[in-house]
């Protein structure tokens, strides 16, 4: 059976090809041959360079968009980092009695300050140096509006010029700035100037600046962890932090004194580009992106090499199959134009016969080529008994080529493998089309996920002949997007937590939403791909309130309309963020539209009936139920039922049909749970 396989007639495939004969001319000149063909060599090299070029566009597209999620994480990282950091000082320049301290040494002047604030200072100092030793930093510094520090932690390094003048300047602001990164003896480090506000006054105003927090902090170890490669990069891969000062570009280097070096001028800009990022000038693609509210740019590169090593495999393989069908072509048509010279039988037959050598030839060349290919190549007869496998597959399953041909699936691939394989077979067989599947074998270096296509082999008669296998490993593939997957939900968790740390009122919010617009969905029998976005968006619905200033969000009395139009900018807010997180455009479209309402009375876009995408329906009346039987300062919590009513009695505003399967979620057992808990947790 192999044999007959490796050894098919090339009539049988080509015997409908060839073209009749005509009677030419015998003096047909040899140049015409010629010429048609160097026009087919020139046709074959351009058609070549043209898949080897738009390879190559495509390898440096997919590296790009790793490259810009990769920097672009390790950018949020830092960022994170820096938000933690502040965060830490809260406890100090956030307590009353420090801002009442503060408050007391502004008016009076840090040059004469009265007995009484005199007498605090041991008590502030100790407070300041405990903060300092607990949260292991340099040091920190309370600096007064004429660049005086009339508080300081013990042992901390004495203030500079600079750092008095920033903070002086702190005092016309009121967010955190972070200074860049400086050099020690020990590593790196770099200040944070923290405005300390009053305390809050009668009418509520907490925006006068009374002293500036200088802390210290080391930065060594963070920005070494960023920078840190990963067990999933590839050769020569390098991940850079630059700092911007001046117009030059510093390269941090937290492991290796001096820390901080000069550069050229090689990352100008951040585009995905090739830049000399090798010590000895090599070139590298690289991308980087800037840290948020810092002078910092990210980077990574790969060398050339590396990054184009595939295409050099792919350069042969293509330049072959085209060398081979110009030979072929050529080979076909030398043998028709010396079949048409020809004046007998046995001319004709010799022709062929030579034709037959050549294309022999080219069919060798040709699994020469198959047998260079990563892909997993098989041909099995009717029986499920293989006549074929290319080299790959044998260095797959670990078997010699040789020994291959006469085994099966389960004698390759284990019964677990073999039963997925022969379920596929069948539908080839029944159906008559091509069969995919992505699933995990089992094999001796471990599990591996692999993409399985099988089609049926048919003579040019339309009889059956055998199934065809291709088999690619995917496993780098899918780990790389589980990866990718996975960040993301950490991302999301982080947003939520962040959001919830920040408003009281909306902590838990977005998980009671999730698993009442989840439940609803099911009842409308949503696809379980689009109820994942809906509990994504019901996860997402509240970021963009992260932007609101706090004062309006957490307001313990009713917003005026000038807040409320403040408030609303929220759901745009939220869109922006989505959109440069690249999160789905289908959840970004369901947290944009779920304040809009079926009459047009909703914001932000006053969209009407079926404009406003049912998860967003969904996720709207979520919104308005888990909100309502919360309580506010400003309104005591409503019953569920209640809330329900006024949904009932409005159904211009509310779709009914998301309606009734809201009333038929809540009188089923989970129903009555959630509503047990909603309720239970106000009561």
């Amino acid at each position: 059976m192999t044999e007959t396989m490796a050894n098919m007639e090339l009539n049988k495939f080509m015997a409908n090809d060839l073209p009749e004969a005509k009677e030419g001319n015998k003096n047909r000149p040899l140049l015409i041959g010629a010429i048609l063909a160097v026009v087919l060599l020139a046709i074959c090299y351009f058609v070549a360079s043209s898949f080897i070029d738009s390879r190559e566009e495509e390898l440096l597209s997919d590296l790009q968009v790793r490259q810009e999620i990769a920097v672009e994480g390790r950018a949020n990282v830092l960022s994170t980092w820096l938000d933690e950091t502040a965060t830490r000082a809260n406890p100090i320049t956030g307590s009353p009695l420090f801002q009442l301290f503060t408050a007391e040494v502004n008016n009076a002047g840090s040059d004469n300050l009265p007995k009484a604030l005199r007498d605090q200072l041991p008590y502030m100092q100790n407070a300041i140096t405990s903060f300092i030793q607990e949260n292991e930093l340099i040091g920190a510094y309370l600096v007064g509006s004429d660049g005086r520090a009339y508080l300081a932690s013990a042992g901390a390094p004495p203030l500079t010029n600079e750092q008095r003048e920033r903070a002086q300047a702190q005092y016309e602001g009121t967010d955190v700035i972070v200074s860049a990164l400086q050099p020690t003896a020990e590593g790196l480090m770099l200040d944070f100037y923290i405005p300390v506000f009053a305390p809050q006054s009668a009418n509520g105003d907490k925006s006068k600046v009374t002293g500036v927090m200088v802390m210290m902090v080391p930065a060594t170890d963070a920005v070494a962890a960023v920078l840190k490669p990963s067990r999933f990069d590839a050769d020569g891969q390098v991940h850079n932090l630059y700092q911007q000062v001046d117009g030059k570009y510093y390269k941090i280097t937290p492991n290796r004194a001096p820390f901080i070096a000069e550069q050229a001028s090689e990352i100008a800009g951040t585009e995905f580009a090739s830049r000399p990022l090798g010590r000895l000038g090599d070139q590298y693609f690289s991308t980087g992106t800037v840290v948020d509210r810092t002078n910092w740019v990210v980077m990574q590169g790969i060398p050339k090499e590396s990054a184009l090593s595939e295409l050099e495999t792919y350069k042969y393989s293509i330049y072959g199959l085209s060398g081979s069908f110009f030979i072929v072509v050529i080979s076909i048509i030398s043998g028709i134009w010396l079949s048409l010279k020809s004046q007998n039988a046995k001319a004709m037959a010799d022709q062929y016969k030579g034709l037959a050598q050549q294309i022999n030839a080219q069919r060798r060349l040709l699994g020469s080529i198959n047998g260079t290919i990563d892909d997993l190549i098989g041909l099995t007869d009717g029986q499920g008994f293989y006549v074929y496998a290319n080299p790959a597959l044998a260095r797959f399953t670990d078997f010699p080529e040789a020994a291959i041909p006469g085994k099966t699936d389960r004698d390759l691939f284990g019964d677990q493998a073999a039963r997925k394989l022969d379920e596929m077979n069948q539908q080839v067989m029944v159906s008559g089309q091509t069969v995919n599947d992505i699933f995990e074998i089992t094999t001796s270096n471990g599990e591996r996920i692999v993409r399985v296509e099988k089609s049926r082999l048919m003579d040019d008669d339309g009889a059956f002949m055998g199934i065809v296998t291709v088999i690619g490993d995917i496993t780098e593939f899918m780990t790389y997007q589980r990866q990718k997957e996975e960040q993301g939900r950490k991302t999301i968790s982080i947003l939520v937590k962040m959001m919830e740390g920040n408003d009281p009122y909306l902590a838990g919010h977005s998980q009671r939403m999730g698993e009442l617009s989840n439940s609803v969905a099911k009842l409308l029998e949503i696809p379980r791909e689009e109820r994942q976005n809906i509990a994504t968006a019901a996860n997402l619905s509240q970021v963009g309130k992260i932007s609101i200033p706090a004062e309006i969000r957490t307001k313990e009395s009713r917003l005026t309309d000038e807040e409320m139009a403040i408030m609303q900018q929220h759901v745009s807010r939220a869109g922006d963020l989505l959109h440069e997180m690249e999160i789905d455009e289908n959840v970004i479209t369901a947290v944009t539209q779920m304040y809009e309402r079926q009459d047009g009375s909703g914001y932000p876009h006053q969209l009407q009936g079926n404009e406003i995408k049912l998860s967003a329906r969904i996720l709207g009346m979520a919104d308005i139920l888990v909100a309502r039987v919360s309580p506010r300062s400003y309104r005591e919590a409503i019953s569920i039922e209640t809330a329900m009513e006024v949904f009932r009695t409005n159904p211009e505003k509310y779709d009914s049909a998301v309606v009734e399967a809201f009333d038929a979620f809540l009188k089923t057992e989970d129903g009555q749970l959630l509503k047990d808990s909603l309720e239970g947790a106000n009561g």
